[in-house]
């Protein structure tokens, strides 16, 4: 057998160490890799403070990953707070907790019990319902908008709302309306998503449903048409959900979240 000549040796052992330190660090970035995709896949949840609705409560919820991106925002009722509702339309604020705050564009939630409902475009009608409005704008800046308000028929440029969506009703405190194009005449709508502006701004997103189908349980999650132009960098909202949990409590929420 020959021998190994001392060089030979040496050059054996550093491409030896090499490699083991190579392995070490290819293992290192793996760890490093899979512990903050790990990261990334758990989930808190913060709750908003408690109102009083009917004759229940309600608050709103953010659930978001540990690096801050949010995964669902919405409101959760009681099974009490779908009884002993007003019989005239009673607006409800509630605030968001501070999370929300950090994580999306939104800065609180404007709900309206529309017990006598409204027309939508097309000639269809949403009897009494709850116009859940997600704003991006303050409780302050929003009770700002003036009746008549003339801003809110300032439109946004072309392409900053949904191509399928046709401007509607302008309401003092809440701005301009949108709504699906798609209604026709004498329909019953149950659920649909509504999206707001003022002074040319993306200013709202309402999901709105009738009381019946909370009650009923149903189990809804839809995408909603999008505008092809963002104005403000964030997080945004891409389908709405209408869902019960197993202790009778009633969700509206916002989900499938994207940076634009």
């Amino acid at each position: 057998m020959k021998k190994l000549s001392i060089a030979t040796a040496l050059l054996l052992f550093l491409f030896s160490c090499q490699k083991e330190q190579n392995l070490k660090n290819e293992t290192s970035e793996k760890a490093i890799a899979n512990s903050a995709s790990a990261q990334s896949e758990k989930f808190n949840t913060f709750n908003g403070d408690e109102i009083a609705i009917g004759n229940g409560y309600a608050h709103t919820f953010i659930t978001q990953s540990h690096t801050g991106v949010p995964q669902e925002l919405g409101i959760v009722f009681t099974d009490e707070a779908l009884s002993g509702l007003p019989t005239v339309n009673t607006p409800y604020v509630l605030d968001f907790h501070p999370k929300a705050l950090e994580s999306t564009l939104f800065k609180h939630l404007s709900m309206g019990w529309n017990y006598t409902g409204h027309p939508l475009p097309g000639g269809a009608f949403i009897p009494s319902h709850f116009d859940i409005r997600f704003f991006m704008m303050s409780n302050e800046d929003r009770l700002a908008i003036p009746n008549p308000a003339p801003l809110g028929f300032t439109n946004p440029p072309t392409g900053y709302m949904p191509a399928d969506y046709v401007a509607d009703a302008v309401v003092p405190q809440i701005g301009r309306h949108w709504a699906p194009n798609n209604f026709t005449s004498g329909q019953t709508v149950d659920h649909t998503m509504i999206l707001g502006t003022y002074n040319g701004s993306f200013t709202f997103v309402s999901p709105i449903v009738r009381r019946t189908v909370l009650e009923s349980g149903t189990g809804i999650s839809l995408p909603y048409p999008q505008p092809q132009y963002f104005a403000v960098h964030g997080y945004y909202p891409t389908k709405y959900n209408i869902y019960e949990d197993n202790k009778n409590r009633h969700y509206v929420s916002l989900s499938d979240f994207v940076w634009r």
